[in-house]
């Protein structure tokens, strides 16, 4: 019976339960348990029915009109009692989640670094946080006693009641303001307000933050902007900004470098009309790879025209920027026509001091070569192929310079010995080959007082030594031979066995070759000689005439 009045949702009675063909299936079991009749009364909650009361009689005929009126009576009581639980339920569970939230909400309020207050419509406060009390120096209590107009100190009493109507209309606002401390002192504030009207009455809830450093911060910055305008429309070097390909801005001195009265003629104009055609390439080129971000900063020098068209040199450095929230570039310009004829001047003047110096190389070379007649033009082969060796081995315009200098000079040593040794035909003696060793170390002598820019005695040095230490003057080895020393010895070697000797004849260029690639590694700079080699053999290189 249970499952007809859950699904119909009213009662079901059998009083006679034995001889009832809708009970058929449990004839056999109520007639062992003494059931004779049922009734079956569905219980309710919230209008859905979610059980049933079973009552069981040993005596047909049990349940009558009036019992059954009465039981369904005590059903519906069931189900009322179990409605009212579930609302008790439900209100208590509100009223903890409410309780919860009120919770989180004054611990939030509470934990908070921003002050917060609630007020009525007529400025009273109703309630405030530490922080706020702790702004303003009061205790909570003191401030409870109190109404905005006693702390406003922006806004007199009339324009703070406009303001409390504005706000209640609006229903917010956010500004800014200054409260007065208990102290005395006042503090700028930054005011977030909202205004709500509901059954408790009508209040303003708002937080506050301190923005005094702020606002310290902000006097100060714009004091240093103006310090700083101060400083760039009195600088002797023209400031500008070019941003979207126009001048943006312009201080004084860039106006007078290019000849005209003011900076405002300037703003809006091209920067590249500025620069005579042929630079206008060059400094397109600057601006763009500073805008796109190829270089943060870029330093270069151009022809620019006056207002009057005449010319004048300046130099330009700029940086990749923002202004205005979009990128451009700032720099600085200056005249350097001055600096840079100058500049051709010292170069006029180094140009010719190097040539003087190369010369004077060339005299003390010749000087020597005039001692030994059948090795004229040693010095100059021998400088030539290292030169030639230094460049395959990737040596810069400087480091070659002293390369040279180094070979011209390598056998200055040579003028202290004596000519009837250096022209000898034959052998020489161990007497007179020691002699000859010698020079190296008068080399040294000699040229380590000289102020080069390179370690030209040095390299004189140790042109001799050998890697595996059999060379002279001082057996040195491996890395305590400098690299231009080094190139050298391959150098001397190659020029000295290819060319006539008074004691023999020239042995040609592949015996002087066979010889280096012999000694690679061991006696020779491995390094150098394949770069040796390869000139010579794959780049068709020949010992200079």
């Amino acid at each position: 019976l249970t499952g007809p009045t859950l699904q119909s949702g009213a009662y079901v009675v059998s009083n006679d339960f034995l001889n009832d063909p809708a009970t058929a299936p449990w004839h056999a079991a109520a007639a062992r348990a003494g059931v004779r009749a049922a009734a079956k009364f569905p219980i309710r909650q919230g209008g859905a029915v979610i059980g049933a009361i079973s009552l069981y009689a040993a005596e047909t005929g049990f349940f009558s009109t009036d019992l059954i009126a009465t039981l369904e009576e005590t059903a519906e009581d069931v189900s009322f009692a179990l409605d009212n639980f579930a609302r008790e339920t439900a209100r208590r569970q509100a009223a903890a989640m409410l309780d919860q939230s009120e919770q989180r909400y004054r611990s939030v309020i509470q934990s908070s670094i921003d002050g917060f207050w609630i007020m009525d419509a007529q400025g009273h406060f109703l309630d405030v946080n530490d922080a706020y009390c702790h702004l303003l120096g009061y205790e909570r209590e003191e401030i409870l006693k109190m109404r905005i107009q006693d702390i406003e100190a922006s806004e007199s009493p009339q324009e703070t009641a406009r303001h409390i109507g504005r706000v209640m209309t609006q229903g917010y606002d956010r500004f800014e303001t200054r409260h007065r401390c208990k102290d005395g002192q006042l503090l700028d504030v930054e005011v977030s307000t909202n205004f709500r009207s509901g059954h408790d009455g009508e209040c303003f809830y708002a937080f506050l933050r301190d923005i005094t450093a702020r606002k310290q911060a902000d006097a100060a910055l714009r004091a240093a902007e103006e310090q700083f305008r101060g400083l760039v429309e009195q600088s002797i070097a023209g400031t500008y900004i070019v941003q979207d390909d126009r001048l943006a801005y312009a201080n004084r001195r860039f106006a007078e470098i290019l000849g005209y009265a003011s900076a405002e003629e300037l703003i809006g104009r091209d920067p590249l009309s500025f620069a005579v055609e042929s630079d206008r390439a060059t400094v397109a080129e600057n601006v763009r790879r500073r805008i796109e971000g190829e270089a943060r900063t870029v330093s270069y020098s151009f022809t620019a025209l006056r207002k009057d068209g005449s010319t004048t040199e300046v130099g330009v450095h700029g940086a990749a920027a923002s202004h205005q929230g979009r990128p451009a570039v700032i720099g600085l310009i200056q005249d350097i026509s001055e600096k840079k004829r100058a500049e051709e001047q010292i170069q006029r003047y180094i140009a010719q001091l190097e040539r003087a110096f190369m010369r004077t190389v060339e005299v003390a070379t010749t000087l020597s070569e005039m001692r030994d007649p059948y090795t004229a033009g040693h010095e100059r082969r021998v400088t030539e192929i290292a030169v030639a060796i230094g460049t395959e081995l990737g040596f810069d315009a400087q480091r070659l310079e002293g390369l040279r200098v180094a070979g011209y000079l390598h056998d200055i040593g040579k003028i202290t010995i004596p000519a009837e040794i250096l022209s000898k035909p034959g052998k020489l003696n161990p007497i007179e080959f020691q002699l000859i060793q010698q020079h190296a170390q008068a080399g040294y002598d000699v040229l380590k007082d000289v102020g080069f820019p390179w370690p030209v005695a040095e390299m004189v040095l140790q042109h001799h030594e050998r890697l595996d230490g059999s060379g002279y003057p001082n057996g040195l080895k491996d890395d305590a031979i400098g690299l231009e020393a080094r190139i050298l010895a391959v150098a001397d070697t190659v020029e000295a066995m290819a060319s006539h000797r008074p004691y023999r004849p020239g042995l040609g260029i592949d015996k002087a070759l066979a010889e280096i690639e012999r000694g690679r590694g061991s006696a020779y700079d491995a390094a150098v000689v394949d770069a040796c080699l390869t000139l010579f053999r794959d780049k068709a290189y020949s010992i200079p005439v």
